[in-house]
């Protein structure tokens, strides 16, 4: 992997109108539906049945095999279905549904995890239900878990938070700083870390004085300003502009000594180390043209898109595309019921005009996807290596071109003139690959 000195790849418009606005706790929903995939790796194992009363924070699906990450209630009320809910795109995720009773009762057996030792530690992290809140939706307690086999000195905070629109973690750090120092705490006593680097774009600047004052006294924590640049938190982008460190396919961060976790990740396993509440609500950034007031919102996970955007205050214009997530990351939608889950930071209602989109035509080879990937990669010639029909020789191609290197940030999308889905054709492409091999792996089983 090859990076450029310094990177710089977009200035994108970076409309963070909600900036400036506090967050408010919506008044909980009629009923949340909770996915058991809100994670990466196994699905969560449902614990409750059909007409169960559940309380907020009460487990309700214990984690599965290998990498996975339990779910807990959202509001207190009665599971009334365990279903799959089909998304827009096509899965089909198996999920809880709770009809809310409108008390928000908490359950009374929660308390704050006893720990005296990593291993205790990690169980706790594992229980709080926490993953990467940035998107990745990594489990928490499996990115900690390198501390077993390695030495952690160094844990990037990463606040950068350079998608356009959103404003969730800006408005973790200037609202609950306190829970971020108490995160600095916990890792440095069981991590044994010795060097913490918050990462904040310099379009921040609240925030920045903010911390600035709150760690003045710490001289291992360094408020690091970068560019207000995309895709500037992206961990192999963080990694390298802050450390000047790569990391190479298959290798993981923590080899170097370095973890990567995002401000409100950290804030909310501070909350849970100190309440015992896990996971169960998060601050929402809810914008797009189409909105009549852009607000940030703290939301039961499981809450339905439709009821969030009534709680900001409606639509001044119809609807011409509504996003879960950025716009350049996010997943569009068409069924207005389909629920927020862990990693959901957003959501962004564009009007028609510009939710417009363009008919692709013929590469004009002017080199813009090459001169603003990140990672150096010609997103233009794997896409040309997708139209093998010999898949011999697309993997060939896709594998020498290193797809497996593309970190899916849609720059190369954004800046084709030729309108091509190049960061689709590389998704496309890697999970070709992966495909590819395990057939191999399997023929030569046989």
């Amino acid at each position: 992997m090859n990076f450029r000195k310094n990177i710089s790849t977009l200035k994108v418009h970076h409309n963070k109108h909600t900036a400036g606005v506090g967050s408010v706790r919506i008044a909980p929903p009629k009923e949340v539906l909770l996915p058991m995939t809100m994670h990466s790796g196994a699905p969560a194992v449902p614990v409750v049945a059909v007409g169960d009363y559940v309380r907020v924070g009460q487990l309700i699906a214990r984690e599965g095999e290998g990498i996975s990450c339990p779910v807990h209630a959202t509001v207190s009320g009665t599971v009334t279905a365990i279903e799959d809910f089909q998304q827009t795109d096509g899965k089909s995720l198996p999920c809880i549904r709770i009809e809310s009773d409108g008390k928000m009762e908490i359950d009374p057996g929660l308390k704050a995890p006893e720990v005296n030792s990593v291993d205790e530690f990690l169980a706790a992290a594992q229980a709080s239900g926490v993953v990467g809140l940035g998107g990745a939706a990594f489990p928490v307690w499996k990115k900690l878990d390198a501390v077993r086999g390695n030495k952690i000195h160094t844990v990037l905070i990463n606040g950068a938070e350079c998608e356009p629109y959103i404003t969730s973690d800006h408005r973790m750090m200037v609202e609950h700083s306190d829970l971020l120092a108490k995160g600095v705490e916990i890792l440095r006593k069981w991590m044994g870390s010795e060097r913490f680097v918050i990462c904040i774009e310099d379009n921040k600047k609240d925030a920045i004085d903010l911390l600035g004052k709150v760690f003045a006294d710490d001289d291992s924590v360094e408020i690091r300003v970068l560019p207000s640049i995309y895709p500037q938190g992206a961990k192999q982008v963080l990694l390298y502009n802050v450390t000047g460190q790569v990391v190479k396919g298959g290798q993981r961060l923590a080899s170097l000594g370095v973890i990567i976790i995002n401000v409100s990740t950290l804030s909310k396993l501070a909350y849970f180390m100190e309440t015992g509440m896990p996971l169960v609500d998060r601050i929402v950034t809810v914008d797009g043209s189409a909105m009549k007031e852009p607000r940030n919102l703290v939301v039961p996970i499981g809450t339905p898109v439709d009821y969030i955007v009534e709680q900001a205050g409606g639509l001044k214009c119809e609807a011409g595309k509504v996003l879960i997530g950025g716009p350049m990351l996010g997943r569009a939608v068409s069924a207005l019921n389909e629920p927020i889950q862990k990693a959901t930071n957003a959501i962004l209602v564009m009007t028609e005009k510009e939710a417009k989109t363009f008919e692709p035509s013929p590469c004009i080879r002017c080199g813009r996807c090459v001169a603003n990937c990140p990672v150096s990669l010609n997103p233009a010639g794997l896409a040309k290596a997708m139209e093998q029909e010999d898949e011999d020789v697309r993997f060939a191609q896709l594998t020498a071109a290193s797809v497996g290197q593309c970190i899916e940030c849609a720059c190369c999308s954004y800046v084709c003139p030729a309108h091509k889905p190049l960061m689709e054709l590389n998704k496309q492409g890697k999970r070709f690959v992966k495909k590819y091999k395990a057939a191999q792996k399997n023929e030569g089983g046989k």
